[in-house]
């Protein structure tokens, strides 16, 4: 019993300072929580998916013998059934009643299509008067982006169908076929029957689109708010998991500056327990420190961490990790006074290299991720991403044998050191 009595003596200590519970617990809510503000939250989410305001001009009217109309077919693209869910559209006689409606903010985007637009883009000769021009509120992001992305991919595809036209065109010469302008427009139906339907799964299906790009592991059913938020958690609780561990092998240190660690030493407890009782604190402080986290982080940011039992391999790594390299790094301090810069410095330097700061940042160069795995803080994180991701427990497996011998062997290294320092 005295091995647990020890334990909870220094957990005692631990959790009576201020200080220590702010940087276990209310530093990573805080720092989450931050990014979670920025982000607008779950109702900025939100607030990126509202109905967009759309007003279109159109005064696009080709002439007689060219059977295709851009301008409508345009116009019909934003008004079909099934975008009405997230884009509202009002048309507008000219350009002046767009405008006018966007200084009132009764709309946020304006789409003026010009005059010979059908002209300029199947002759594929435009010129500034004949280029769709998109006016927004500077305040939307969003809004306009897609917008213009649903005028652009319809005017690729128009491009498209001019080039195959010539491409066949250029065939039938190559074979000496004759080929008769008159087929032209049947081709040209033909061309933008498929194309529609294809701009249309694109835009306005995208689950039946015809290219998808999904990463790895990655839970396509999460919303992309708790995915930055879950692994940014993840990250600043493994960053404060391993600072923990160290802040709670100071204990030894104070003691043996203050002298109490020499007295605990005469008395009957083989010293073997006393250390022990120390290295269990550690353990126990890092997994309720864990616990915790995610607990609040579910609560109050909506977190999922996954599988339960994917969620529990991961937090096994992170606690052995975390303990082992807090045991080595205070096993290496003589005093104190030199455990400041190891825990805010070293600590900090492992946890930018371990990737913990940069995790919900996307494009990061590749160099990193492979620096990450050269310490255990990456390991750790590894199962974090794929517990995150809902993966099962056996595509954690490496992370966690790799995290869980990196402790290992730091704590085993770590009681040898303090073994030899209280011989």
């Amino acid at each position: 019993m005295k091995l647990f009595d020890i334990a909870l003596k220094d957990m005692l200590r631990s959790f009576r300072s201020l200080f220590a519970v702010g940087m276990m617990v209310a530093a990573p809510l805080l720092i989450t929580g931050l990014i979670y503000l920025a982000f607008g939250g779950i109702s900025g989410e939100q607030r990126d998916m509202s109905v967009i305001q759309v007003g279109l001009i159109n005064a696009d009217a080709p002439s007689p013998d060219i059977s295709f109309n851009l301008g409508q077919t345009l116009v019909e693209m934003f008004t079909d059934a099934s975008v009405v869910d997230w884009l509202n559209v009002r048309v507008y006689p000219d350009v002046a009643g767009a405008r006018a409606a966007l200084d009132r903010q009764e709309i946020g985007i304006a789409v003026i299509i010009p005059a010979g637009l059908s002209a300029a883009a199947l002759s594929g000769e435009p010129s500034p008067d004949t280029m769709v021009l998109i006016l927004h509120d500077p305040t939307l992001t969003l809004g306009p982006q897609v917008v213009g992305g649903m005028v652009m991919s319809l005017l690729d595809g128009v491009t498209g169908g001019r080039i195959a036209i010539e491409v066949i065109q250029e065939r039938h010469a190559a074979r000496g076929l004759a080929f008769a302008p008159t087929q032209i427009p049947a081709l040209i139906g033909q061309y933008q029957t498929w194309y529609t339907d294809f701009q249309r799964a694109t835009f306005h299906h995208p689950t039946q689109a015809a290219l998808r790009l999904v990463a790895p592991g990655v839970d396509e059913t999460a919303a992309p708010m708790s995915q930055i938020l879950g692994t940014t958690m993840a990250g600043q609780m493994i960053f404060f998991a391993f600072y923990t561990a160290a802040y709670s092998m100071t204990s030894i240190l104070r003691e043996q500056e203050e002298g109490t660690l020499a007295r605990l030493f005469t008395t009957p407890t083989d010293r073997t327990v006393i250390l022990g009782g120390k290295f269990l604190a550690v353990i126990l402080t890092v997994i309720l420190q864990g616990a915790a986290l995610m607990l609040f982080a579910g609560l109050t940011f909506g977190i999922h961490w996954g599988r339960t039992d994917s969620a529990l391999l991961a937090l096994v790594a992170q606690v052995v990790a975390t303990a082992g390299l807090g045991v080595l790094l205070i096993a290496l301090v003589k005093h104190s006074r030199q455990a400041g810069p190891v825990l805010g410095g070293g600590l900090t330097v492992l946890g930018m290299l371990g990737g913990l700061f940069t995790v919900g940042i996307q494009g990061m160069p590749a160099f990193l991720d492979v620096a990450a795995l050269f310490t255990p803080h990456g390991w750790v994180l590894k199962g974090w991403r794929l517990a995150l991701a809902g993966q099962a427990p056996n595509e954690l497996l490496l992370p966690f044998f790799i995290a869980v011998a990196i402790g290992a062997a730091m704590f085993a290294l770590g009681a040898i050191l303090f073994r030899r320092r209280f011989a």
